[in-house]
């Protein structure tokens, strides 16, 4: 395994690197791994065993082929995507995006139970060219997605203050006063005659604010990727997933795409199904693992689940790329992907079987493990590289 720091580090002109970043990624690191030591001693459910920073919990790893379509335009044959016709075996992994394995409608504090961030993390087995990371020593390409366009952190800044946060929690997992400031943004300044319920609302979360040393204090562009990450939470909220295996995800972050381009992608099934929202949510329906079992059932068919694997490009030089800001999405985004790959899915499988469940906590996703062609771009994902280098080799992880 090369060491996290030493390929791929040439900078485009679009990414612009804080001067206090470096410090902040390494405390980050710092607290993550105490993190996992936390959840691991006090949270039941884990059984004193160390898990994945992020994402811990899985609904299930599926074995696919990824075939690079044939008519795949000349301007996009790059990478990965050079050879038209090829297939190489890959590996899907489904999970929630929370750093708990806890139910997938996790009930707030009003006890009403939500939904949450989910994800598609796949690994692209032996693929041909220069490499910024070996994966367990081998030529794999990973791409991690989301059910949102956008991250719910602008950059390493704002990760940094969550993090803070949650190391303050015995389970390391609440993060809810990162969002404190936001939540008094929203109710704007005092004016006459307004209830008296949301006068002393404010001044409540004046007061915590004004107390809390990570909340005081805040600079105008934190308070704004505060403002950025609520609003992000808040469309998560209302994003109903019925079936992992039957929605859309996304890159979120930029990546490189050759010499001068920049990329984002998404995977879509070809044959979506409307997630309706729950008719009836009570405190055990859907059942707390209905996104495991929702996998399972999809792969005790006898069928071939096909999705899009797609791209969109940009110049180096455009405007409006927001390389350094992770919670905004480009300017016609969602209708810009384009079809570059096929990633087809073989049921049955037994995906929770006892082998194939280790196999699949043994995996180590990461975007760095990347061909040199599509660099992970902007400071989300410069944290990333070491956080998940971290967190894999934390857990004794295969490939980190």
């Amino acid at each position: 395994m090369e060491a996290p720091g030493c390929h791929g580090d040439k900078r485009l002109s679009v990414e612009v690197v804080p001067d206090e970043e470096s410090a902040g990624i390494e405390e980050i690191v710092r607290i993550g791994t105490r993190l996992q030591d936390k959840r691991a001693e006090n949270d039941a459910s884990q059984d004193g065993k160390v898990l994945r920073g992020v994402h811990a919990k899985s609904h299930g790893c599926v074995r696919a082929e990824f075939t690079i379509r044939e008519d795949i335009a000349e301007d996009l044959r790059v990478g990965l995507f050079a050879c038209p016709g090829k297939t190489h075996e890959a590996w899907i992994r489904f999970s929630n995006a929370a750093v708990l394995r806890e139910d997938d409608l996790k009930a707030g504090k009003d006890g009403i139970r939500q939904n949450g961030s989910r994800g598609m993390a796949i690994k692209v087995m032996d693929v041909d060219g220069e490499m910024l990371s070996q994966d367990n020593g081998g030529h794999n390409q990973d791409f991690l997605l989301i059910n949102t366009p956008m991250f719910a952190f602008a950059n390493v800044r704002d990760y940094l203050r969550l993090e803070k946060i949650l190391d303050r929690d015995p389970l390391g997992a609440d993060p809810t006063a990162y969002f404190l400031p936001a939540v008094l943004a929203s109710l704007g300044p005092e004016v006459d005659g307004e209830d008296s319920a949301i006068t002393q609302k404010r001044q409540f979360l004046q007061d915590m604010v004004a107390r809390d040393p990570l909340l005081s204090g805040l600079s105008a562009q934190d308070l704004k990727g505060t403002i950025a990450s609520a609003k992000v939470a808040a469309a998560i909220a209302q994003k109903t997933v019925r079936n992992p295996m039957e929605v859309q995800y996304f890159g979120a972050a930029p990546f490189l795409f050759g010499p001068g381009r920049v990329m984002k992608f998404s995977v879509a099934p070809r044959e979506p199904v409307e997630q309706e929202p729950f008719d009836t949510i009570t405190s055990d329906i859907p059942a707390p693992d209905y996104l495991q079992d929702a996998v399972r059932n999809t792969m005790q068919g006898d069928t071939i689940l096909e999705y899009d694997f797609m791209v969109q490009t940009r110049n180096e030089g455009e405007d409006g790329l927001n390389i350094e800001d992770a919670t905004t999405i480009w300017e016609g985004e969602l209708a810009g992907y384009i079809p570059v790959a096929t990633i087809s899915v073989h049921a049955p499988q037994t995906p929770h079987g006892a082998v194939e469940a280790e196999h699949c906590e043994r995996l180590a996703f990461n975007p760095w493990h990347s061909l040199s062609a599509h660099r992970p771009l902007g400071g989300i994902n410069r944290l990333r590289k070491p956080v998940y280098f971290s967190s894999a080799s934390h857990r004794g992880a295969d490939g980190y």
